[in-house]
């Protein structure tokens, strides 16, 4: 049962991993076409949010503009977590700075600009914010790394 619990989680995130490529791609198209000399102005609409974890295991990080926490999946919750190069210590807490930090920005339209680690890793918009996937499949704990950029609101 186990092994059909871990396939489909499998199938799913790959499936999601897909998704955030193609988004991934849509975006880079979007800030690359049509060049001008207000582009760098709109690149400094865009906050980086880098997020590193050992992980052995799966689970998912769920960000939104009221919070952000960790839901656990299978084996073993993550270790040594940072966000930003800060160190998150209980996952089960917004961690400090993250409402400053998410304040003014559209987190349901961001997208993975950069992953490491040796399986899955995938982003997927929710109505409010975003989800992250991690998955760690093969046996013991490995280092993931995913960078992701966010857009600021639009002005109403």
């Amino acid at each position: 049962m186990k092994t059909y619990a871990l396939g489909l989680v499998l199938v799913l995130l790959l499936t999601l991993c897909g998704c955030g490529t193609c988004k991934l791609a849509d975006h880079g198209s979007r800030l690359n076409a049509g060049k001008t000399s207000s582009d760098s102005a709109a690149s400094r609409s865009i906050q980086v949010l880098k997020v590193t974890a050992t992980i052995d295991g799966s689970g998912k990080f769920v960000f939104t503009p009221a919070g952000a926490r960790y839901e656990h999946l299978n084996w073993s919750p993550p270790t040594n977590v940072t966000i930003n190069d800060s160190a998150w210590g209980d996952l089960g807490h917004t961690p400090d700075g993250w409402l400053r930090f998410s304040d003014g920005l559209d987190l349901s339209r961001a997208w993975i600009v950069e992953r490491e680690g040796r399986d899955v890793i995938a982003l997927e918009p929710t109505a409010k914010g975003f989800d992250l996937f991690m998955d760690d499949s093969p046996n013991g704990a490995a280092d993931y790394s995913v960078t992701i950029a966010i857009p600021r609101r639009e002005s109403d």
